[in-house]
């Protein structure tokens, strides 16, 4: 009798501990009505009393406290004192109260808020004893409490007390409150397309549309990324001719806007992609295309080596044709010091110093001066990732030559500086954007201690390269700003974006608008120089499909016609002006090459300059044509000239015209007709010297063609 009085006395504490409450009466509610799903079994408890008081907090302080304005009524305050070397240094997690099974569609539910500004956690599920991950997303957290439904389907089976769900703390110092924590399986009773998904990343830091860092960054750019360009017009007395219509044509930019590249796809090479090629030219079909890139495994160490996609001499073949077609090339990378990076003779040789130096000498000596390299390339990524892959370091700290070991990383300089002094030499990490490390964090003061010793070295330090591979939820753009700050203010030195990308997960209006608003910061900053993406193509990309400039069939995805709307078109100057009485016209033109073109006793006149700074170009000419719709009418245009493999035509029409490629003696080598106004012909078969003519109704065009 006392057993059962005991076992009912526990059971009546269980029931009275698992009353449901009302906000999980009215969730469950919701989802019903809302989402036309089944009820489901609560994976934590079916009460926020149970849930807050059962979680547990580490590395932070917890308080408890009530609420009265949100559909929750409990908050936990959770107060980070300092940040960790690793966000998981501090945390609030609590452990499933029923099993829960692999393949089982599970919905994640909980309110969210930072106090005194912007937080940021790791939001997360996983194995208890593996730390596998069923969810994990990095979150910026304002300060108005945000809904997340974070819907997943269970890879593997969890016992109670099996599977953690909580939050890491430790990024930065910080007050995090956090509500309405709780979890509903609905095993196999819905599909997880179903489950409502809310993750809020659309609320990235500086996404208003009035945000006040926009007109900051416009006015910057009027600054920075502009010049006054003065044209003088006078006759050949010497007087101002008023009136003079002179096009001023942008034919490429100072800012290097390029992306990552692979060799093998580039004439003479094995996966030889002629379109890839014109792509890389000819981003929107108007002869608009990169004017940077960088190779993204061909240079590497142990790519380099290996050969892993092209030999040395296709590589070469790629450099010269990308030379040949006026885009600059950086290097990457000369060493990155991670045991994963290094060939495996020198992880295999640790602990002999001398045989590193030498073998780190003379790969530097082969791919710095390798014929058909040697003065092709503008500058080196010198040293990838020093800030986390530390193996080098470490191994040389064990040679009482060396104290720290990083005396390696300022003889490397020297070595690559020494082998070409013309090259720039380039840092290059993920510590920072990549990770979207703030101030403060370990991580983040490392990389700028490393770069301030190589920098007191005085070895030719020249630029930072910023890896920007964004997550699902993407950085603030306040952030990102504060980070170039904060590296110029500290350094004083150039840098770059190196390597951008974009999730496949992201929504692709999102992935556009958020493109927009980041190239608007970097192309703002007084330091930046450069934008690369890490690939642009869905064929040939790291790993996010979906998210580059053309998707698999070349179509042009929505961030790509984003970036060639703001490069090409917002970025770009193209206008007809005209002198004022004095003869001159001043207009303020975005920093780059130009073609000044005006038409002068009949003859259509075409002078090139490199604007940079503020520019003063004079014209004489007695006879200068005032019509500026003379001008304004667009010709057909040709390029690239000389090509090899592609020529691109572009039209001011779409009246069908025969097409004809004639060589010296007379023969036609290529005809055909067409109806478009852009096209482009594959002449790979030809060589030589040969004239292009174009015939319709309204035109008549003849231009000599060089194809090598």
């Amino acid at each position: 009798m006392k057993h059962i009085f005991i076992f009912l006395l526990l059971l009546l504490a269980f029931n009275f501990s698992q009353a449901q409450d009302d906000y999980h009466t009215n969730l469950q509610t919701t989802l019903q009505n809302d989402f036309s799903l089944p009820v489901g079994n609560w994976v934590l408890y079916n009460n926020e009393t149970d849930i807050l008081n059962t979680a547990i907090s580490y590395g932070a302080t917890s308080n408890i406290t009530p609420v009265t304005d949100q559909p929750f009524s409990q908050k936990s305050i959770l107060t980070v004192a300092q940040p960790g070397a690793n966000p998981w240094n501090s945390g609030w997690n609590i452990r499933n109260q029923i099993a829960v099974q692999s393949g089982d569609v599970v919905l994640a539910v909980f309110y969210i808020r930072s106090v005194g500004g912007e937080g940021k956690v790791n939001f997360f599920i996983e194995n208890s004893s593996t730390f596998d991950k069923e969810a994990i997303f990095t979150l910026p957290i304002s300060e108005e409490w945000q809904r997340y439904y974070i819907p997943f389907q269970s890879s593997a089976s969890y016992n109670p007390n099996s599977l953690v769900w909580g939050f890491h703390l430790g990024f930065q110092a910080q007050t995090i409150e956090v509500g309405g924590f709780t979890g509903i399986n609905f095993q196999g009773n819905a599909n997880l397309e179903d489950l409502p998904n809310e993750i809020n990343n659309q609320f990235y830091g500086g996404w208003e549309p009035d945000a006040a860092w926009r007109a900051t960054a416009a006015d910057r750019i009027d600054q920075f990324r502009k010049a006054d360009l003065t044209i003088e017009v006078k006759n050949t007395n010497g007087d101002p001719i008023e009136n003079a219509a002179i096009e001023v044509e942008m034919q490429q930019h100072e800012f290097a806007f390029g992306t990552a590249v692979t060799a093998n796809r580039f004439a003479g090479n094995n996966l030889h992609n002629v379109i890839y090629e014109n792509k890389v030219i000819n981003l929107d079909g108007e002869g608009h295309g990169f004017n940077w890139v960088v190779f993204e495994n061909d240079m590497k160490w142990d790519g380099w080596e290996e050969e892993w996609f092209v030999n040395k001499t296709e590589l070469v073949n790629a450099v010269q044709w990308l030379r040949n077609n006026d885009i600059k090339i950086r290097g990457h990378n000369l060493v990155w010091p991670g045991s994963d990076f290094l060939p495996d003779d020198i992880v295999n040789n640790l602990g002999n110093v001398p045989y590193m130096k030498n073998r780190i000498n003379e790969h530097l000596e082969e791919i710095i001066l390798y014929p058909g390299m040697q003065g092709e390339i503008e500058e080196w990524d010198v040293l990838n990732e020093i800030a986390l892959t530390r193996t080098l370091e470490n191994a040389f700290k064990l040679d009482p030559n060396y104290s720290t070991g990083r005396e390696l990383y300022t003889e490397i300089f020297q070595k690559s500086k020494d082998l070409d002094p013309n090259i720039g030499l380039w840092l290059n990490d993920y510590v920072t954007l990549t990770l979207n490390n703030l101030p403060g964090n370990e991580n983040y003061e490392r990389l700028k201690q490393f770069t301030q010793e190589i920098a007191d070295a005085d070895v030719g330090l020249e630029g930072i390269g910023f890896q920007a591979h964004i997550g699902g939820f993407p950085n603030s753009i306040l952030s990102v700003l504060d980070t170039y700050d904060d590296f110029y203010n500290s350094f004083g030195l150039k840098a770059k974006v190196t390597e951008f990308d974009l999730p496949s997960s992201m929504d692709q209006q999102l992935a556009a608008d958020y493109l927009v608003d980041f190239m608007t910061a970097t192309f703002s900053h007084e330091s930046m120089d450069g934008f690369l993406f890490w690939n642009f193509w869905d064929g040939a990309t790291w790993l996010n499909t979906g998210s580059n400039i053309f998707r698999l069939d070349w179509t042009m995805s929505q961030p790509g016609d984003a970036f060639v709307d703001l490069v090409f078109n917002q970025w770009w100057t193209d206008e007809v002006v005209v002198s004022d009485a004095s003869g001159v016209a001043v207009p303020r033109v975005f920093k780059g090459l130009y073609e000044i073109r005006y038409t002068c006793d009949g003859q259509l006149i075409t002078e090139t300059v490199q604007i940079s700074d503020p520019t003063t170009v004079t014209i004489t000419c007695d006879n200068i044509t005032t019509d500026v719709s003379e001008l304004e009418k667009e010709t057909i245009k040709v390029f690239p000239n000389p090509t090899n493999e592609i020529l691109n035509i572009k039209r001011n029409t779409s009246i069908p015209a025969q097409i004809r490629i004639i060589d010296i003696t007379g023969r036609v080598m290529l005809q055909e007709t067409t109806k478009y106004d852009k096209l482009f012909l594959q002449v790979g078969d030809l060589n030589g010297l040969y004239f292009l003519e174009i015939k319709s109704e309204e035109e008549r065009f003849f231009e000599k063609i060089i194809i090598k």
